[in-house]
């Protein structure tokens, strides 16, 4: 290894040393010290601490290795035969001016030492692992004083780790329930989403309005605690559930659970579960859970063939959704969103809920079948080049989907790009360039919209008849 290989390996250990130990603070609260190492180490928002590595974790991994290899735990601390607090570190100044530290960055966030190994082959690239490189300023940081932001978010499963006050069982059924827990950026915006305006409206009324205004949703006007979004298969509910999260992902958590998560063979264990996920929701609030094919968890109670542990699961359930509200009648929340617990629940069968779980759904909304207008954003969302065609071509197009669900148009739309992606290849005298959505014409897509059928016509029907008996009608 040369001197300059040598060099960058050292400063890239010290370095990621001091993010992790700065996301640990973070973790364990100690807001202020992390911010003192901050301001004294330059650390900036260019590098983050990866999901799958925190300090715990290493600790917990050496003295695994080290019970194997010597058979005995390590010893990391030994008592000495002071008493008290730790004695303060006096540093000594060389000159009027205290040099910086070896691991400190310029202030304009760029690194002299990885400025000057620029073009030093990164031998030794494993380490840089543990450290994910962010451009410009990473959603979640918070911005200090001056230019340097600080490290974002810690391990959410270290987090429920830490907290003493809970038991060791406790501890591993939160685990367990934080790995629904969905960190990452889904990638979905309002923008995309065609034909849905009333279904948005009321998620953006439960969740985004009160986080930006809640000093309104107060008294009677408190937010929805419990939203159920029911439909056909393939109308866009679960895509309203992952625009929600990837909308509210810097300020809310979001937790997507489903019947593996919460069912255990074991007695006892899926109530246990499910109060823990209430729970550990309340502790990261404010929070939104997310359950999806909701009919599997929250079917009739008074069916002959429902076991003794399905009931005792349910009613638990029941309780918490309850639960959310003190005895006067006021939510367990603050203004500032604090335990505030948002349930949304989706659903191709609602006529198999439970009475007992449709009255605590304050809103049940249909997600109906796109009208002709909604079918007509979609096609010229999926397909721009659409925009340009004659306004009868575009209509005879909508006329053809009438009956189908978002989706079978999002297959019709894809056939139709797979089309030209055959005759591409078909072609012997075609380049390497790539498809483009432009060059589909109406004879095509019109081909590929006539090769498939609707499949939830009668669906969406009954879908509408219960609607109207027990849903709530959105007033535009």
């Amino acid at each position: 290894m040369s001197f300059e290989q040598d060099r960058r390996s050292i400063y890239e250990r010290r370095r990621n040393i001091l993010y992790l130990v700065a996301n640990y603070l973070s973790s364990m609260g100690l807001h202020q010290t992390r911010q003192a190492l901050v301001d004294e180490t330059a650390l900036t928002a260019e590098y983050e601490v990866c999901d799958n590595i925190d300090l715990d974790t290493i600790y917990q991994d050496f003295c695994s290795y080290f019970l194997i290899k010597f058979g005995k735990q390590p010893r990391i601390v030994k008592r000495t035969e002071s008493i008290g607090p730790l004695p303060t570190v006096q540093r000594k100044l060389s000159g009027a001016r205290r040099k910086p530290p070896p691991t400190a960055l310029k202030p304009d966030g760029k690194d002299p030492l990885l400025s000057s190994l620029a073009a030093t082959t990164t031998a030794g690239g494993d380490e840089l692992q543990a450290i994910r490189i962010t451009p410009g300023n990473v959603p979640g940081t918070e911005q200090t004083d001056g230019c340097r932001p600080l490290v974002p978010f810690a391990n959410p499963k270290l987090l429920v780790r830490l907290q003493d006050h809970f038991t060791s069982e406790w501890k591993d059924l939160a685990e367990e329930v934080c790995r629904d827990l969905i960190r990452k950026d889904l990638r979905q915006r309002w923008s995309n989403i065609k034909g849905l305006a009333g279904p948005i409206r009321v998620l953006k009324e439960s969740v985004i309005a009160p986080l930006e205004h809640p000093e309104l949703f107060v008294g009677l006007a408190q937010p929805w605690r419990c939203v159920l979004l029911h439909g056909a298969p393939g109308t866009g509910k679960t895509l309203l559930a992952r625009t929600l999260c990837s909308e509210t992902r810097e300020s809310v958590t979001f937790f997507s659970t489903t019947a593996s998560t919460l069912i255990s063979k074991w007695r006892g264990e899926s109530e246990k579960l499910i109060r823990v996920l209430y729970e550990v929701a309340k502790f990261y609030a404010p929070s939104i859970i997310f359950i999806d094919e909701f009919d599997s968890l929250a079917s009739r109670r008074d069916s002959i063939r429902e076991h003794e542990a399905s009931k005792r699961f349910k009613n638990e359930f029941l309780s918490l959704i309850d639960g959310l509200e003190n005895a006067g009648g006021e939510p367990a929340t603050g203004t500032d969103g604090r335990e505030r617990v948002f349930l949304l629940a989706s659903t191709n069968l609602p006529w198999e809920l439970d009475p007992a779980f449709l009255r605590r759904f304050e809103r049940k909304i249909l997600v109906d079948l796109p009208s002709a207008d909604g079918r007509k954003e979609l096609i010229e969302h999926l397909l721009p080049t659409v925009t340009t065609w004659p306004e009868q071509e575009i209509q005879q197009i909508v006329s053809l989907a009438d009956g189908w669900t978002g989706d079978e148009v999002r297959l019709a739309c894809k056939e139709a790009t797979m089309m030209l992606l055959r005759e591409r290849m078909g072609d012997q005298r075609a380049g390497s360039g790539r498809i483009r959505p432009d060059d589909i014409q109406f004879p095509m897509l019109m081909k590929a919209f006539e090769q498939l059928r609707p499949g939830s016509v009668e669906l969406a029907q009954k879908h509408r008849e219960w609607h109207q008996r027990y849903g709530t009608q959105l007033i535009e």
